[in-house]
């Protein structure tokens, strides 16, 4: 039991340090676009209560004034069936989900969930013979070097296009690896993420079709890629089939088809063939609902899609009857206008791509709420709500800004990809991978070859959706940056890749001479470096418990003292589990039950000093309850010299007295010099 809880947490610890990262940059965020996806989740769930009889149908108004708002009501939801085609029903189902279970936090847990256990499933496949503490490191690298924590805190499918991406890869290269029931898990984890936003197909599709094409190159045999191919290729199928069986239920029910706004038709007239063509052909008899719209600027495809400026935009200003025109004509159109001036929108899409591939720094995740809270529109939407249940951003609404800027945040991102990237391109260019390409003897099923396989397609993933996303859509920073923290997993595989199986790395020589030196000795004597580690310990412990707090405070609404109560129990599990493993590795007198209770007791003691300082540090200046970090601290080294002291001669006291050592016992066991 002990083994199967122990193997859990690298996931546990993902998801605690992407919340962590979560937690220190601010709290969750939402967009404009959140407010659809809670409104069409909501509609779909009070379909399925009234469906299944676990909801009443709210009576039919009967005052005046109900029935015109009734009316409206219909009115907006008949126009909204023009475009809510582009917000996906089950992605706003997770979304109401969680919300009615919680706040945008557990949607935060859900999604940090999902993407933890991709990166710990990623890490096993690609690296069997990795040692454990690799696989912390992973996810640390995931947590702390790329975009993901501010994606999965992003209540928006975003972030799922990586999810699909992954797991489709994972899907594909390491099929024969995978048990039964994690083929199953992760395409159901694919197949959803694809219901949640049609690129997701896209970048899948063409993964896949990729990956086809490698298969092919490197002669693949047996059954395992084919059964691997058709497997993606039925999530695919299954995730269309679930979209086009909500819209045909919604066509049922009310007669209108659920359509999206013509984003094609716009980003081509935005690139300047739609625009020339339109000028041209609306004078000679074209009979586009566009051309009535001909004379505008057309210069801005969100300004068209979005802008309530009749100087400037056309689908969000225009009448139902031209919504539903344009989006019949939008094929045709596109068609026409690509045919007009092939070449200038060959190079317009060639152009939006590179530009999409440089924005890997983060923007709307980092968009401050207080526009939502006090713009004219926005705080009549359900966003105001969903800001005010996971924090409290003050009266004036200025209390929630996020603390990394967009401006740090291009320099920060931007360097670590191109770090990951570095990283990756070193791993491909190392002895083993060199002396593949200039012999042609990679062959399918050798652990190089799917190493080689896997960087290749995480790569590929970004140019992918650069593509997916910028040429067809628009060059947005928050359509690439969802992204690439593929590059940063690639990275982190490719350099635990390097690290031999026992976790032995070589010390050089001069470090080693260093360390031989009778004045470090001296000082080497002196330290008890189970007291180093157990420190260690102690700041994932701190984390844990930070991480914890924040979530019951914000989550669960409970008091920074009740909340206390919940994190401190979690944080010492994990600190048990760590320091059984880490800290005192040594065979111990106590069995693990018995060992169990001893810590509990032990932590019980130091948790008296604990929350007695936390509690008094709140009490001294109330302050602190918007800063509790600080009382964590002083609680945790009020409590750090009783704890250790009690799990050193008691909890984990050796079964025999172990024998001196001079050097210390390193995390990572010392190999020769080099």
């Amino acid at each position: 039991m002990f083994n199967r809880l122990r193997s859990y947490l690298p996931v546990l610890a993902g998801v605690l340090m992407l919340v962590g990262v979560v937690v220190a940059n601010g709290r969750p965020s939402v967009f404009t676009d959140t407010d659809d996806y809670f409104v069409e989740g909501r509609t779909f769930a009070y379909t399925i209560g009234y469906a299944l009889h676990i909801k009443t149908p709210p009576p039919p108004p009967t005052d005046p004034e109900d029935i015109a708002d009734a009316k409206q009501a219909a009115a907006d939801l008949r126009m909204s069936h023009t475009e809510i085609g582009a917000r996906s029903p089950y992605y706003g189902l997770l979304l109401y989900a969680t919300q009615r279970i919680g706040t945008i936090w557990l949607t935060t847990v859900v999604q940090a969930l999902v993407g933890a256990w991709l990166v710990f499933m990623l890490w096993r496949l690609a690296l069997p013979g990795a040692p454990t503490w690799s696989a912390y490191a992973m996810q640390a690298a995931v947590a702390f070097g790329s975009t993901l924590p501010f994606f999965a805190s992003f209540t928006m499918p975003d972030v799922f296009s990586g999810y699909a991406v992954s797991g489709a890869i994972m899907l594909l290269v390491y099929w024969d690896r995978l048990k039964l029931a994690e083929r199953w898990a992760i395409g159901l984890i694919v197949g959803t993420a694809m219901t949640f936003h049609t690129s997701h197909v896209l970048d899948t599709l063409a993964i896949t079709g990729l990956t086809g094409i490698m298969m092919l190159i490197l002669r693949a045999k047996g059954l395992a890629p084919a059964k691997a191919v058709v497997a993606v290729l039925a999530t695919v199928v299954c995730a269309v089939a679930a979209t086009s069986i909500y819209k045909e239920a919604v066509h049922v029910k009310t007669g209108d088809e659920l359509r999206r706004p013509p984003f094609l038709a716009m980003r081509v007239i935005a690139d300047g063939p739609g625009r020339d063509y339109l000028r041209w052909a609306c004078p000679r008899g074209a009979k586009w609902v566009l051309c009535q719209f001909k004379d505008l600027p057309l210069d801005d495809s969100q300004d068209l899609l979005w802008s309530d400026d009749r100087k400037k935009g056309i689908f969000n200003v225009t009448t139902f009857d031209n919504r539903l025109q344009m989006e019949r004509e939008e094929t045709s159109f596109v068609l026409h206008a690509v045919a007009f001036e092939p070449v200038q929108q060959v190079l317009a899409s060639l152009e939006n791509w590179a530009w999409q591939l440089t924005m890997v720094y983060l923007d709307d995740p980092l968009k401050n709420p207080h526009y939502y809270l006090t713009n004219d529109y926005w705080s009549t939407t359900n966003l105001p709500w969903l800001i005010n249940h996971a924090a409290d951003c003050g009266r004036d609404h200025w209390g929630c800004n996020p603390r990394l800027s967009m401006d740090a945040s291009a320099v920060l991102h931007s360097g670590l990809f191109l770090i990951g990237l570095a990283l990756i391109g070193l791993r491909l260019g190392l002895a083993d991978m060199r002396a593949g390409f200039k012999q042609k003897s990679f062959v399918w099923g050798e652990e190089r070859t799917r190493l080689l396989m896997l960087l290749t397609l995480l790569v590929a993933a970004i140019l992918i959706n650069g593509f997916v996303c910028g040429a067809l859509s628009g060059p947005f920073a928050r359509y690439q940056a969802r992204i690439t923290w593929l590059v940063a997993a690639g990275a982190a595989v490719g350099m635990i890749s390097l690290v031999p199986a026992d976790g032995r790395v070589r010390v050089p020589a001069w470090a080693l001479r260093l360390w031989a030196l009778p004045l470090v000795q001296v000082f080497a004597r002196r330290i008890d470096w189970a007291f180093v580690r157990f420190g260690m310990v102690g700041v994932a412990g701190f984390t844990v418990d930070a991480v914890v707090l924040h979530a019951m405070t914000g989550l669960a609404g409970l008091s920074p003292f009740v909340g206390r109560f919940v994190s401190f129990p979690v944080a010492v599990v994990a600190t048990w589990l760590l320091n059984r493993s880490f800290t005192f590795r040594h065979q111990t007198a106590h069995a693990p039950w018995r060992q169990a209770l001893v810590y509990a007791a032990v932590q019980g003691a130091g948790g008296v000093a604990n929350i007695g300082a936390y509690s008094l540090a709140l009490t001294l200046y109330p302050p602190f309850k918007h800063m509790l970090l600080i009382p964590l601290a002083f609680g945790s080294a009020a409590g750090l010299c009783l704890t250790f002291l009690g799990s050193k001669h008691f909890a984990f006291r050796p079964a025999a007295e172990p024998q001196a050592a001079v050097a210390p016992e390193l995390e990572f066991p010392v190999g020769g010099a080099e």
